[in-house]
């Protein structure tokens, strides 16, 4: 359960951390050019690079989300993975995201869950591979585990929608472009090797070997996470909030609580894609009465022992002490 986040722990802070944001793609020097093969000749037709957007590989996916998920634990301030009090906070939010995950459709997954120590932004990110992380401050504001378990939901979704994989394709597909104009007008952006590695990729399915191909990794990731910070676009987000509820309701939570989640948060000013809170909760109310169906007709939705249970102890206790309100003591499962 904990190898892939130990993993991040590990590369996400301190000197050792790999930083993709290292790598500027328009000053590298062109290793190894002269023992390059040479790029493709003749100039490809830039429709040619749309043969890019397609599914990548498990392998492509987890080396790209491992990637985000880095820079992700960087901007975060780190892991809440370090005392046995985080851990069992860690084994805790892992329980509830799992038995999520496991509703959908993407259960085997390597699923993968953790807190950030950011306590100042109230939000919840995923990364494609599996990666679904909270911060700090969204643990301390949330009243039970329903809640908890729509923020969790909400990013599962966006991972089993591949979400961010459309902007990774189309960060691929602009690489190749960009590849091609620079080759045309002789200004390196990419080094040699790392063009040539796309170029190739037209003419062999169009996924990538991004575990062997580090500075295309790095730039892929860095243009990715670019697109990532403008926010999803409302279609998008509405998309994840409806299977956010679907997962909920599979297991068993009340879908009232991510109503209550949606009210807590903050519109961000610098995701000018993101839709508006209101928005969200409006559209949200009214996919709920579709599901309640009429008086003639059995609903989509049975309510009967759907719960929003309180948060445990102790595995809660280093974000809220079992006194707080919400919080379910040691004798309560």
């Amino acid at each position: 359960m904990g190898s892939r986040l130990k993993m991040l722990a590990m590369l996400g802070v301190g000197t050792l951390a790999v930083s993709c944001r290292g790598v500027d793609f328009n000053t590298l020097v062109n290793k190894g050019a002269s023992a390059a093969p040479q790029l493709a000749k003749g100039a490809v037709e830039v429709v040619e690079c749309k043969k890019l957007d397609v599914e990548p590989t498990v392998a492509e996916e987890y080396a790209l989300g491992g990637a985000l998920a880095i820079h992700f634990v960087q901007r975060g301030g780190g892991l809440m993975f370090s005392t046995a009090e985080e851990k069992k906070l860690h084994d805790y939010v892992n329980i509830v995201g799992k038995n999520l995950a496991a509703q959908s459709l993407r259960p085997t997954l390597n699923w993968t869950f953790g807190v950030l120590n950011d306590t100042e932004q109230f939000n919840a990110l995923s990364a494609p591979g599996g990666y679904v992380l909270v911060t700090r401050r969204l643990l301390m504001e949330v009243d039970n585990e329903g809640q908890l378990a729509g923020a969790l939901a909400h990013e599962i979704a966006h991972g089993v929608l591949k979400h961010a994989i459309r902007q990774y394709n189309a960060q691929k597909v602009d690489a190749c472009q960009t590849a091609q104009g620079a080759k045309a007008v002789g200004k390196a952006v990419l080094s040699a090797l790392s063009a040539n590695t796309l170029l190739a990729a037209l003419e062999t399915g169009g996924t990538l070997d991004l575990d062997n191909e580090p500075e295309l990794l790095a730039y892929l990731t860095e243009k990715t996470l670019a697109a990532f910070d403008e926010g999803n676009g409302p279609k998008l987000e509405f998309e994840a909030d409806r299977m956010a509820v679907q997962l909920m309701l599979s297991a068993g939570y009340d879908p009232a609580a991510y109503l209550g989640l949606i009210s807590k948060m903050t519109d961000v000013k610098n995701q000018k894609n993101h839709p508006k809170k209101q928005e969200r909760r409006d559209k949200l109310v009214a996919y709920l009465d579709t599901l309640k169906g009429t008086a003639d007709e059995f609903p989509e939705v049975a309510t009967e022992g759907l719960r929003s249970p309180k948060l445990k102890q102790p595995d809660y206790a280093v974000i809220r002490p079992a006194s707080s309100s919400g919080v379910a003591k040691d004798s309560v499962k």
